[in-house]
């Protein structure tokens, strides 16, 4: 959060100090006269000693005048810039938060005055995420950090990332833990508030071989992918499904390691060769 100062204070700090800055000056010069006249009687003590008491509490009231700058948030790089502004400019000046990030709110408008205690914007970098997945009591003893998670937007937007840490309670009201995932949000495409579903990777077993989703279709009730032959020809091949998860089949029988198959478009290579008629032998 971006904590912003009332403008009319900011104005009347930054006036004060140049009206300082204008007085020690002028001090300085009186204090200079009275001193070089005064060996010569030209001046008396008391007039020297009164141009050496303005001089001194000039001196003390710039230095008043600078702490309450640097109090309300002014660097000594920003203070040199406002002896360099014209009066005009007094009552503006510029927020600088302190981090880089996006405005993800404003709480301001037009000619309005922020007191010390509200915020103007609220900025967060939003480069990286996170996200809360939220694990039913019974499902927590297969989730655990490090495990792979692939989280799909509304939009159809799809990526992975690794759970941080597991929450260690459960909440009273939704019987629920929390899983966190840090994901790089580039390119800012993920927005916080956003609703995702995500799938956890819960463990990993071995398959001999294996197909894309995609690669398979149904032809007479029968699951079947498309093998490139030697010749270069597309036939369809019946195949035995294992396990499956959201990306991939296990292929019992019908495939070995090393088989082409069609991935994408496997449907449209089924819909072209129906048409050639693929059952009469005549695959091309």
């Amino acid at each position: 959060m971006l904590a912003v100062l009332e403008s009319r204070e900011l104005a009347d700090a930054k006036a004060a100090y140049l009206a300082s800055l204008e007085r020690l000056t002028l001090a300085k010069e009186n204090f200079a006269r009275a001193d070089a006249l005064i060996d010569k009687r030209i001046v008396s003590a008391e007039a020297h000693l009164e141009a050496k008491t303005d001089y001194a509490e000039a001196r003390i009231n710039l230095r008043n005048a600078r702490q309450k700058l640097f109090a309300l948030g002014i660097g000594e790089a920003r203070l040199n810039e406002i002896t360099e502004e014209d009066e005009a400019d007094l009552t503006e000046y510029v927020m600088r938060a302190p981090l880089s990030g996006t405005v993800v709110a404003r709480h301001l408008t037009r000619g309005e005055s922020v007191p010390t205690d509200r915020e103007a914007f609220i900025i967060a970098d939003v480069s990286t995420v996170w996200i809360d997945i939220s694990i039913y009591a019974h499902d927590l003893e297969r989730v655990e950090s490090g495990q792979t998670v692939t989280v799909v937007t509304e939009g159809g937007l799809e990526t992975e990332g690794r759970i941080g840490f597991v929450t260690p309670n459960v909440s009273e009201e939704t019987r629920t833990a929390n899983a966190r995932v840090f994901l790089a949000n580039e390119p800012m495409r993920l927005r916080p508030g956003m609703f995702v579903t995500a799938r956890i990777a819960v463990s990993e077993e071995p398959a001999d071989v294996r197909v894309p989703a995609a690669a398979l279709q149904n032809h007479e009730g029968r699951d079947v992918v498309f093998v490139k032959d030697k010749e270069g020809r597309l036939n369809p091949r019946p195949v035995t499904l294992g396990r499956r998860n959201s990306h991939y089949v296990e292929v019992l029988a019908g495939l070995k390691t090393g088989d082409t198959v069609v991935t994408d478009g496997a449907f449209i290579v089924k819909s072209q060769l129906a048409k050639s008629g693929f059952d009469d032998g005549h695959n091309h």
